[in-house]
């Protein structure tokens, strides 16, 4: 860990793989960045945050009126 910056390779790695989540990047992509080769553990760090599941929440609902 680098002390001086308080930040680790696994925080960076997690952060990363969170950011490339929420930007809709293919797990598949996120796995092939991270070098992580179970789609279990990549998964662990790509959580939706709220903003995306108000996203899908919006797609299932139903048609908004125009008028």
């Amino acid at each position: 860990m680098d002390k001086h910056l308080g930040l680790d390779p696994h925080q960076l790695r997690h952060s990363a793989a969170t950011h490339l989540g929420e930007a809709k990047v293919p797990l598949q992509l996120i796995m092939a960045k991270t070098r992580h080769k179970n789609p279990r553990t990549a998964m662990r760090y790509t959580r939706p945050g709220s903003e995306a599941v108000a996203e899908i929440t919006a797609i299932l609902g139903p048609p908004k009126r125009s008028h």
